[in-house]
């Protein structure tokens, strides 16, 4: 519940965003956001998930571990848009507008610079320690 608790949290403001820079406008305004914060939410919900992922991968907090990690968030990302699209699609609305697949890609990995450096700023583990997230290092000890 509490990564489902954060996700949306995170989501909210990501959302207003993505509706007011990427999202096309052609429905009432409660639509439009809704089809916002379901991109937002794909992104943060499935996006933990993957940094969870990744960050079970040995060696993840070397040098080349990190190119994977970077390598990892990028394909994330396009899940992340697909999933999002898709849903887009179940809603009813027309996704050709909508920016290419590799968009998704580059905005997840911007999106995770932006949180971990969110996050080294705030003095918890991040991407730019080296240092993996406390509740992984713990778990795996």
């Amino acid at each position: 519940m509490k990564d489902l608790t954060r996700s949306t949290l995170l989501a909210v403001p990501l959302a207003l965003l993505i509706y007011t820079t990427v999202l096309p406008h052609h429905g009432p305004l409660g639509w439009d956001l809704l089809d916002a914060f379901t991109v937002a939410f794909c992104f943060t919900y499935v996006g933990h998930w993957v940094e969870v992922f990744l960050l079970k991968i040995p060696g993840i907090e070397t040098g080349t571990g990190k190119l994977v990690r970077i390598l990892g968030w990028f394909a994330g990302g396009l899940w992340c848009y697909e999933v999002a699209r898709w849903l887009l699609l179940l809603y009813g609305r027309n996704t050709a507008e909508l920016p290419s697949l590799m968009a998704g890609g580059l905005f997840f990995v911007g999106l995770e610079f932006v949180v971990h450096a969110l996050l080294q700023a705030s003095g918890k583990p991040n991407f730019y320690s080296g240092r993996l997230q406390q509740t992984e290092t713990t778990a795996a000890r």
